[in-house]
């Protein structure tokens, strides 16, 4: 398949072009490679592999894009809740206005198939495990233009024309070639390591965690799987083994990479 994927240098869409080059499938990338681009520059040689080098908001990159592509795998984003608070406009233009063009420049090209990377953040808290009919309570813009994109994607379903995958994932870990230090157990880790002390928010709230290189196996599946089990879904991408409190997160840490590291709690117990 021709396959484009949006955010290919970030965290997640650099393993994801790895998976789906290696699995013979030709990509087109989307980025304004505002992290760089060096977690591309090993796909190059494969011959099957091209840059659009643009913002997701410019709607003339977008058609483009689209042209031709079989599917869209649409990961670019402003990620997390501080970074969204920080810039709140560019926040909803990107996750969602961006995401509602990019949709339907994809539906105009013809496009078999549109799978949209969201968040389990659309849950809110919840103190039971949530399936994808639990109620959605986003508490922060992030989740918020994950669940107000969410709310287009599926409404705007139609007998016949691009099947649309909407995929929430738990909260992300490992190591990719565009590392992310804002997710808890990567920076967990790299504190472990450098400064031997590890500090944890609300240490008994919990996280359900899945590693990187799964959430790429997860997208890979849904782009190989037959239309009529991946359109108009939503799936929730999560390991059910690995749902931690954060303070099982820090002593994993601590370890994995610095035995004997301290963890403090002392100030911040109750924080979240």
């Amino acid at each position: 398949m021709f396959i484009l994927v949006t955010g290919a240098a970030g965290y997640v869409g650099a393993p994801m072009v790895s998976r789906l080059l290696a699995a013979g499938h030709t990509v087109r990338a989307l980025d304004n490679l505002a992290f760089g681009g060096a977690a591309l520059l090993g796909f190059y040689p494969s011959g099957r592999f091209t840059l659009v080098r643009a913002d997701i908001r410019d709607p003339l990159a977008a058609g483009r894009a689209v042209a031709g592509a079989d599917a869209v795998v649409h990961l670019a984003g402003i990620v997390g809740d501080p970074a969204c608070a920080a810039q709140p406009t560019l926040a909803r233009e990107v996750n969602t206005a961006a995401t509602v063009m990019l949709h339907r420049a994809g539906r105009d090209a013809g496009v078999a198939r549109f799978i949209f990377a969201s968040s389990c953040s659309v849950y809110g808290h919840s103190t039971q495990i949530c399936d994808e009919d639990s109620p959605l309570h986003p508490l922060s813009l992030y989740a918020e233009t994950k669940a107000a994109a969410e709310r287009y994607l599926l409404a705007a379903r139609q007998p016949g024309s691009m099947a649309c995958t909407v995929l929430r994932f738990a909260t992300l870990y490992g190591l990719a070639p565009r590392m992310r230090f804002d997710l808890v157990a990567n920076i967990f880790a790299r504190d472990a390591q450098l400064l031997h002390r590890v500090t944890v928010h609300a240490p008994e709230a919990w996280r359900p965690m899945v590693h990187v290189a799964d959430i790429a196996a997860a997208i890979t599946a849904v782009v190989d799987a037959p239309a009529a089990l991946i359109a108009d879904q939503v799936f929730n991408v999560a390991d059910q083994g690995a749902n931690y409190r954060l303070l099982d997160i820090a002593q994993a840490a601590v370890r994995a990479c610095a035995h004997g590291a301290e963890i403090d709690t002392r100030h911040v117990a109750g924080r979240n």
